[in-house]
């Protein structure tokens, strides 16, 4: 997003957070579907961010369209973020679906189980990193919403957590140009920093054991000055040494990439 839709998704985010009933799972749904909507729904889209209309005007047309249909609560949000100005139409539909993703992982939090989700959203990711088939799949379009959705149903189900399969098959069937497994690294950062956590990605060759989690742990939370988490993946054929990732850093000690790069000093 540009600096207008940021600001304007972190001006209705600041009024939606202050509203305790954004935060149930009735809410963080019908946000979600309203983002399926507006994805779909190209003119819609252009119609509520029209800047040549007045605000009250755009406010008018989302209660038009959503009352009736969804919550007081979600037809505020809507209308707060309809009323703002954004750079481009796309991102009044990328921001109304974090809202709902937030709203989601809200209630989520005051259940005791945002712990779960997060660790799901991750590990799903890591399924899908590693499944070209399954990354194929889930991006192509002319598989239909209902097939990606029985797939994702199928790893999902009886598993994890309802938000998780929520927001999993909310990202799956509403494609927007970016990677599945980019926008679940998004949701696991959105639910850390509910937590006000930072989320390591390790990758390590063999588990490692509670001892070096802690002591590794410990190392980055002094290296970041904020309690870092660890989500460790095993692979194997990274040898030794571990991969660990912290947003958009990447600290590799992996001897696969020392390997990489002495083969690379020895062809120059």
């Amino acid at each position: 997003m540009q600096g207008t839709s940021r600001q304007a998704l972190a001006a209705v985010r600041e009024v939606a957070a202050a509203n305790p009933a954004v935060a149930t799972s009735t809410v963080a749904g019908e946000l979600l579907s309203v983002a399926s909507l507006l994805g779909r729904e190209a003119s819609l889209r252009s119609a509520l961010t029209d800047n040549g209309a007045s605000a009250q005007r755009r406010r008018d047309l989302a209660s038009a369209v959503l009352a009736g249909k969804v919550d007081a609560a979600t037809l505020a949000v809507v209308q707060d973020a309809v009323g703002r100005r954004w750079s481009r139409p796309r991102d009044l539909a990328d921001a109304v679906e974090s809202l709902g993703a937030e709203a989601l992982l809200a209630s989520a939090e005051a259940d005791g189980r945002i712990d779960a989700v997060e660790n799901e959203l991750f590990r799903f990711g890591r399924v899908l990193e590693s499944s070209a088939d399954l990354q194929i799949m889930l991006s192509n379009p002319a598989v239909t919403d209902e097939v990606k959705a029985s797939v994702v149903d199928d790893l999902l189900s009886q598993r994890a957590q309802p938000e998780t399969a929520a927001l999993v098959g909310h990202i799956v069937a509403n494609p927007n140009g970016v990677p599945v497994a980019e926008r679940l690294d998004d949701l696991v950062s959105l639910a850390a920093a509910r937590r006000q956590q930072l989320l390591a990605d390790v990758r390590a060759p063999v588990a490692l054991t509670p001892q070096q989690q802690d002591r590794l742990a410990r190392a980055l939370t002094t290296i970041y000055g904020q309690t870092v988490t660890l989500a460790v993946t095993v692979e194997p054929e990274l040898v030794g040494g571990a991969v660990v990732r912290v947003g958009d850093e990447i600290i590799d000690g992996s001897v696969t990439s020392r390997l990489a790069a002495a083969r690379r000093a020895l062809t120059q």
